[in-house]
């Protein structure tokens, strides 16, 4: 068992190097105060008081942080919610509301000390307990909570041996469990809301946590406000503000229109946004007035996901072909001005990227020397076909995928050059749910958000037993080096077996006014808005 005392200094800023010397010897196994936090933008003097207007794309879902996963919905739902750790945008990890804790050797054991003096916002105590009903309620979810589940893992039991100190046993290692514990998905929530049902917890203001505000109102579909709480001295431990939020409320608004949305940002009616269309991302990343966040979100690359059940898909020779096929300088040229070309499985900005653009490329000669080997030959139409079947897909994928169609039309076009055929279309999440459960689709668009070289499993899990065999060590070993040469492994299995078609890392708009001041962004780029404020006029 290693041991990781409390630093209690409340910010240490390190040298860029240092810190990156520091990923190595202390991510899941150290406990360090500070690094090299922020990231966002924070000039000038905090100032007290002010509403910050946010857009959210995709609302109307409910206000639980273990439902509610998609990254522009939780940028608000971190605010209601603190974590035991706090993971820094380098990878390290700070005390939160554990100002401590040990990892055994194999990653099955993980033993928090936490913060004494936290209550949540309806006056219950945060404890050792407490910690435990919040997780047993995700537990108990089941499938419901289908994402908290599968990051916590194989748990065996949950123990409580003093009121400050929660120990945690999985049956099966699991080196991502501190990752997990950070995330706003497993962020602690009161024994009145871990008492709820699931439908109860999902309505209204029904999740109270132990976060830096409240929710006070629910405007439905359109919105919800959050204020601030006046008593609350527990943020994580890089926060300049270790006191109450600068801010007095947030206001959520669902703006379902993407181009309203971002009219809505230049004119001042919003002061922060999340997604919106191409044109306006290039730009706001040339405007005077407003801030677009340059880097890709830390997990998987945005692309197809392949689904090898289906028959062309079966064969790598075809997969192969299909990614040699796609120029993505040409699908870029599409897009923005500010996403960039794919380099791995992993985006640039996870911890565990190695670079293997080599892996990605362009060569259409070379797609149709495959199809042909495989047996598939131009017919009439210009589609290939063998043994009667055509070589079409399909590709589904949620409505907030619809700013991307322009991008996907140039791989439909591309893919038309080799005689492929492509259609594509957006379903509703109930329709695109059930088209994935029951393999009704070709190819999935998507990506997967999480700062750690477990994120390409949930996607790939169940593939390739060599793939299986690679995520099973990446869970079993704690040594940030070893994880990263692991994670380098599985990313090349996945690209060399072309389970997966990149296109690009994409840039997740989070654009602001320059007016907002975001001065200390989680690892999976949330800002945290303890620390947040705006300028008075």
């Amino acid at each position: 068992m290693k041991r990781h005392p409390h630093d209690a200094t409340p910010r240490v800023r390190l040298p860029r190097r240092a810190a990156a010397a520091l990923v190595l010897g202390l991510v899941l196994t150290g406990c360090t105060a500070g690094a090299a936090g922020g990231g966002g933008s924070a000039s000038g003097t905090p100032v007290k008081g002010g509403v910050l207007k946010y857009r959210a794309a995709g609302g109307g879902k409910p206000l639980d942080p273990a439902t509610t996963t998609g990254y522009g919905l939780a940028v608000p739902l971190r605010g209601l919610v603190d974590s035991l750790v706090f993971n820094n945008e380098d990878g390290t990890f700070a005390p939160w509301l554990a100002t401590g804790w040990e990892v055994n050797d194999n990653a099955t054991r993980y033993a928090f000390t936490l913060r004494e003096g936290v209550t949540f916002s309806n006056g219950e105590k945060l404890d050792a307990t407490a910690v435990k009903l919040s997780y047993q309620a995700l537990r108990d979810g089941g499938a419901k909570y289908a994402v908290a589940n599968q990051w916590i893992g194989a748990l065996k039991e949950i123990t409580t041996p003093s009121p400050n100190t929660v120990v945690f046993d999985l049956a099966k290692p699991n080196s991502s469990f501190l990752q997990a514990a950070s995330s706003t998905v497993l962020g602690i929530v009161a024994p009145a809301t871990a008492a709820l049902p699931f439908e109860k917890r999902q309505e209204g203001l029904g999740v109270i946590g132990s976060g830096p505000f409240v929710a006070a109102e629910s405007r439905g579909e359109e919105g919800y406000t959050l204020v601030r709480r006046e008593d609350y001295a527990w943020p994580p431990a890089p926060a300049e503000n270790q006191g109450p939020a600068h801010l007095d409320k947030i206001e959520v608004h669902h703006i379902q229109d993407n181009s309203i949305a971002a009219a809505e940002l230049r004119s001042g009616g919003l002061d922060l946004l999340h997604n919106t269309e191409p044109a306006d991302k290039t730009e706001f990343s040339t405007s005077s007035e407003i801030t677009i966040r340059r880097q890709p979100l830390p997990g998987s690359a945005l692309g197809f996901a392949v689904n090898t059940d289906v028959p062309g898909l079966n064969d790598v020779r075809v997969r192969r072909a299909l990614s040699l096929a796609v120029d993505r300088d040409a699908v870029l040229k599409r897009a923005s001005a500010i996403d960039i070309a794919p380099k791995s499985a992993y985006t640039a900005s996870n911890p565990y990227f190695t670079d293997q653009s080599d892996k990605i490329k362009t060569d259409v000669d070379g797609a149709k020397r495959l199809l042909d080997e495989a047996g598939w030959r131009p017919g009439a139409d210009g589609v290939r076909a063998k043994d009667g079947a055509r070589l079409a897909f399909t590709l589904v994928y949620s409505p907030s995928t619809i700013s991307h169609e322009p991008n996907i039309a140039v791989v439909q076009s591309q893919w038309k050059d080799i005689g492929v055929e492509l259609e594509f279309g957006s379903l509703t999440q109930a329709e695109l749910n059930q088209r994935l459960q029951s393999g009704d689709y070709s190819f999935s668009w998507g990506s997967g958000t999480r700062p750690d070289a477990d994120v390409l499993r949930s996607t790939y899990g169940g593939l390739d037993e060599d793939l299986d065999q690679v995520f099973e060590q990446i869970l079993a070993e704690p040594d940030i080096a070893k994880r990263r040469a692991l994670a380098a492994r599985a990313s090349a299995i996945v690209l060399d077996e072309a389970y997966y078609i990149p296109l690009y890392d994409f840039i997740q708009p989070l654009a602001h006014r320059n007016s907002t001041h975001l001065p200390l962004l989680e690892a999976t780029h949330i800002p945290w808005l303890g620390d947040a404020w705006i300028d008075q006029p």
